[in-house]
């Protein structure tokens, strides 16, 4: 059994189109802790402007931090479906960010779907009544 760990927050679009304030938006949305927020950036943002499949390992080095740090956020960006594990090292899970949360979207729904299925299921089973 596979599992994401989506999580979703309402968090006012930032009012300027400033590239690391978008980044930091997004990732707000996707529960990332404030704390947190710079590490994720820069971490993504390489991620994103490598193109290619980039190693934990390289990215640490080029950041000056240490492996096993970088290696846990990139597994949190993993877990929430934003990039994907590509041999040796990690990448955009879709050709763009767009299309990357295009993909997450679809996740969500699938996952909605599924949950009124046994919704419904359940409620048949306890014979309480369909209402829309």
């Amino acid at each position: 059994m596979t599992v994401k760990n989506i999580t979703l927050a309402y968090v006012e679009r930032p009012y300027s189109d400033d590239l690391e304030e978008s980044v930091e938006w997004l990732l707000r949305t996707l529960g990332i802790a404030e704390s947190m927020i710079e590490k994720y950036r820069e971490i993504l943002l390489e991620i994103l402007q490598e193109g290619d499949s980039i190693s934990a390992t390289e990215l640490a080095g080029r950041r000056g931090d240490p492996r096993t740090s970088v290696a846990y956020h990139v597994a949190k960006l993993v877990d929430m479906g934003l990039i994907t594990k590509d041999g040796r090292g990690y990448r955009l899970r879709a050709s763009t960010l767009l299309r990357t949360i295009e993909e997450m979207e679809r996740d969500v729904l699938r996952i909605f779907e599924d949950m009124k299925t046994v919704a419904r299921a359940i409620d048949s089973a306890l014979g309480l009544p369909r209402r829309r």
